[in-house]
């Protein structure tokens, strides 16, 4: 068989799908965004996952064209697909795909799922969900302006590009407002975007979409965000949703015509709402697997690799189905992500206390984020800067809210 190309194979996620990929015999061709990614493959995963790699190569954004040229001429019998499995990453793979006639995303369509103002402008003119009202602006008379539409505060301020609540604010006046601008601004990560707030409670949906459109809903999981130490909406726990609770049909169900509206194809989403009395309304979408361990939990809870089916979908045009998984293996679990809350800087860290009780709690699966001894740790502002995540699953849903609550007692830093 053709060998596949992967984009930044650097990463847990990627490595999953490598690994399953190489145990089926196939070979990669490895394609890295950028010169530091090349690095980070060569220091650490070139050893583990560069047994079947037969070709490596650095992406120069400008010249897309021509590296599809180049792989043309190495290999002229073609490539079986292209994993593009990050949110960084996902447009340079639906431009590469396209040159190379792979038969994945064409690039107006996972351009969509790159600027957050472009796919809910789309689903206003082509879709009948749902969607909050959103401009972008320029300057300070034009998001005034927008305020004043809403006549309701607080207004929603963020970058059209960019994951993971990153530069999101929640602008309570004309004041803050402009402020929020003006930071989002600096930060680089596309133009300024505002938006109508929406109550209620933040729920994600994630899941795979086949060759046809068919959307295959893997998890429903509950945001628990809370203000702490003078910033809002911070990650505290992400908690499954069960197939029986109310949330998850009407979410599922609105996930699903979101994304046939948006016409994504063969890859996973991740999809992050509102639910309030008026039902489901988008926050924002990404064609990628979610990050916080949401896959690998996932995975667990219906028993089957979630990174496997991902890896057949890139590959292959394949009808996805409930077969694909296991909701009664789902229900009878419990998962939870417990996000740590950092409310002050720790310019070194001298100890971490709590590790070794931590791992011995009934529901622990798993850590990430965790600072070394010499790291710093920052205050906690948005999913890049948490202290920590713990993992729990366990049938008890009552032992997994109780090691919520150890996890973020025993879990702390030494400065």
């Amino acid at each position: 068989m053709n060998p596949y190309l992967v984009i930044d194979p650097t990463d847990d996620y990627p490595a999953r799908i490598v690994r399953f990929l190489q145990g089926r015999g196939l070979d990669a061709v490895a394609l890295f965004s950028s010169p530091a990614q090349a690095g980070l493959w060569e220091r650490r995963w070139r050893a583990e996952l560069g047994g079947r790699v037969v070709a490596e190569h650095v992406v120069d954004r400008e010249h897309v064209g021509a590296l599809a040229e180049r792989l043309r001429a190495e290999f002229p019998g073609g490539f079986s697909g292209i994993v593009p499995w990050d949110e960084r990453t996902v447009l340079l793979g639906a431009e590469l795909g396209e040159a190379l006639d792979l038969g994945w995303n064409p690039a107006r369509v996972i351009e969509r799922f790159r600027d957050k103002f472009v796919l809910k402008a789309h689903l206003r003119e082509h879709g009948t969900v749902r969607v909050n009202r959103s401009a972008t602006v320029t300057d300070a008379g034009q998001a005034v302006a927008f305020a004043r539409t809403l006549d309701a505060w607080p207004v929603v301020v963020k970058p059209t590009g960019g994951a993971g609540s990153m530069s999101v604010h929640f602008a309570d006046d004309v004041g803050s407002l402009l402020a929020a601008c003006q930071e989002v601004l600096e930060r680089g990560l596309g133009e300024v975007l505002l938006e109508e707030y929406v109550g209620g409670v933040e729920h994600v949906v994630n899941g795979i979409v086949d060759a046809c459109g068919e959307v295959l809903v893997t998890e429903v999981w509950r945001y628990d965000k809370r203000d702490s130490h003078g910033e809002k909406n911070l990650y505290f726990e992400t908690i499954k949703v069960s197939t029986h609770e109310a949330p998850f049909a009407a979410a599922a169900a609105y996930a699903r015509e979101v994304l046939r509206t948006l016409g994504l194809r063969r890859a996973p989403f991740h999809m992050e709402l509102k639910v309030d009395e008026r039902g489901p309304c988008l926050i924002e979408c990404g064609a990628r697997f979610a990050g916080g361990h949401q896959p690998v939990l996932g995975s667990r809870l219906h028993h089957h690799d979630l990174f496997e089916l991902a890896a057949c979908h890139y590959l292959a045009e394949l009808d996805v189905s409930e077969d694909d998984v296991d909701f009664d293996h789902y229900d009878r679990h419990a998962a939870r992500v417990v996000s740590g809350v950092q409310t002050h800087e720790v310019a070194c860290v001298r100890e971490v206390l709590g590790v070794e009780e931590v791992e011995r709690l009934p529901s622990f699966v798993g850590m990430g984020m965790l600072r070394k001894v010499g790291q710093r740790v920052p205050v906690s502002r948005d999913v890049g800067s948490k202290a920590w995540e713990v993992y729990l699953f366990h049938p008890d849903a009552a032992q997994v809210a109780r090691d919520a609550v150890a996890a973020r007692a025993l879990l702390r830093y030494v400065g």
